[in-house]
């Protein structure tokens, strides 16, 4: 059932045998999975079930260094968390994404894609995805298929599928209505967690409304699911047994902050004209389910080349994507028709000059509707996990007195030459098969890609799983080192994290947990 937290009387104690601290898409599927088993679960959501003003702003936080998407304008407060503005983009991790890499510092999970296979099938209906099988060939339509790149090609397609999106807190609000032994309390904050003298054990929450109660809520097991900045919040404000924040005897916590970053327009790709397949790297639909091929390196390449895994997705080309002459014509006409005078100015003239029978000719092509077919690349990667890419907690306090966090989003220095050579490679490849030629774009061209960098709007890292627990927060259980009672759910986990959404992951790693807990009779 749906509780509104502010009707709770002051003081007062809740009871239940799970509390999951969240209502995202991770504290969703944990108390769904949980439910069926029987346990009497409390769920603790801080917003409502819909965007209230004063519930968002709690996210409030700084950020620093490199440029970053408001904290507050990142994420959604309330019932259904970040699914709310979720787009769908859904696809399993693959292997090498769970491998200690020698290139790719602090990389490695506890355990392999396999162990995760099971869940990552239970997971699949949950995002109401199409049939379990991300190959590209069980998706070509008539024409619509993916490249032949040949066995021996260091490039292959990959494919995401497409949630409608599910948007969990409307999608499964029945679920969380009708089990007589489910409570979601809206409005609800977690403001302390209390523990046991030596920190080995939670005792119970102090929960607190924005202009309402505060009472207390216990459990013999806890499960923090806010998100991969919010959980290393909560357990940094949770300071009055360690000093350092709950769980945080190794200065892990907050640590290992990762982000996909994501650069449009980073190269232009020109296929010869008998290639009618591209569409299968749009989106479309196959049987109703929504689709799209991107291009990547084999694992074999990436750790032959030492890169981390990427993906090369592709768009429809304009006359600016073919020809310097036409970009800086675009250019120069953008700023007559703001009013104001254009920027490097004779190095768009410079341009136009020199390129003028690329403009001709890209001119031509478009008027006798013979353009080659021209795509624009977008490029993301995972990036190797650094300690020093954090959240930390500021001297400002939130309305409910907590404090609030700092973020430090970093990206490694052979970042861009990354970028450049995953570009080559593919380019590389297109031209040994006769597919086509890629140009990367450069500030010569049409753009830097460098110059605008945003972020993926995923956290994750922040309490990372790991076997030893002087190089992670929680064992390969999601439990947190040396807490008996204290588990964690969401991407906050991730110790790496491929170029995919986060998602489908945290679903299968909240459905696993849950089983893990109904197994030790929780």
């Amino acid at each position: 059932m749906l509780v509104d937290a502010r009707k709770i009387e002051q003081d007062s104690t809740i009871t239940a045998d799970i509390c999951i601290i969240g209502a995202g898409a991770a504290g969703i599927t944990l108390a769904r999975e949980l439910t069926d088993a029987n346990r009497q679960v409390v769920v603790l959501e801080s917003g409502g079930l819909e965007l209230e003003d004063a519930t968002q702003q709690l996210y409030a936080g700084a950020v620093v260094g490199r440029d970053f998407t408001a904290l507050d304008a990142d994420r959604l407060r309330f019932l259904g968390g970040a699914t709310n503005h979720w787009d769908g983009s859904c696809k399993p991790f693959e292997p090498i994404d769970f491998e200690k890499r020698d290139y790719i510092p602090h990389s490695g999970w506890p355990f392999g894609r396999d162990v995760l296979e099971p869940y990552y099938r239970r997971a699949q209906p949950v995002c109401q995805l199409g049939p379990y099988t991300y190959d590209p060939a069980d998706w070509k339509v008539g024409d619509a298929g993916a490249f032949d790149f040949g066995p021996d090609a260091r490039i292959r397609t990959g494919m995401f599928q497409n949630s409608p999106p599910t948007r969990f807190g409307i999608v499964y609000r029945s679920d969380l209505e009708r089990p007589a032994t489910l409570r979601v309390m809206l409005h609800a904050n977690v403001v302390d967690i209390e523990t046991t003298e030596t920190a080995s054990e939670v005792t119970r929450l102090r929960v607190a409304c924005l202009d309402g109660p505060s009472f207390w809520v216990k459990a013999p097991q806890y499960v923090l699911a806010t998100g991969g900045i919010e959980n290393a919040r909560i357990l940094l404000n949770a300071d009055k047994v360690e000093g350092g924040g709950l769980g945080n005897a190794n200065d892990l916590v907050g640590r290992f902050f990762m982000d996909h970053p994501n650069l449009k327009k980073t190269g232009v790709i020109a296929f010869n004209e008998e290639y009618p397949n591209f569409g299968f790297y749009d989106y479309h639909l196959v049987n109703g389910v929504k689709v799209y091929g991107f291009l990547t390196a084999t694992p074999e390449v990436q750790r032959r080349e030492g890169l981390p895994n990427f993906f090369i997705s592709l768009d429809r080309g304009q006359l600016a994507d073919q020809s310097t002459a036409i970009a800086s014509l675009r250019s120069l006409y953008k700023s007559a028709r703001s009013g104001r005078w254009p920027d490097r100015l004779g190095f768009h003239l410079g341009r136009v000059v020199r390129d003028v029978d690329g403009l001709a000719s890209a001119l031509y092509r478009h008027a006798t509707h013979r353009d080659t077919a021209v795509f624009s690349t977008s490029f993301s990667c995972e990036v190797p996990p650094d300690p020093d890419s954090r959240v930390v907690l500021t001297r400002e306090t939130d309305a409910l007195g907590q404090r609030r966090v700092q973020l430090d989003w970093r990206l490694p220095g052979d970042f861009e030459a990354n970028m450049k050579r995953s570009h080559e490679i593919v380019g590389e490849e297109l031209g040994r098969l006769g597919l086509g030629r890629l140009r990367i774009n450069t500030a010569e061209t049409v753009q830097d890609p460098m110059t605008d960098i945003e972020n993926g709007h995923h956290h994750m890292g922040t309490t990372r799983m790991h076997d030893d627990p002087k190089q992670g927060v929680v064992d390969a259980d999601c439990r947190m080192h040396g807490k008996a009672n204290l588990f964690i759910a969401g991407s906050s986990l991730y110790p790496t994290y491929s170029f995919d959404d986060p998602t489908m992951t945290l679903v299968a790693l909240a459905i696993r947990l849950a089983d893990h807990l109904k197994s030790k009779g929780v």
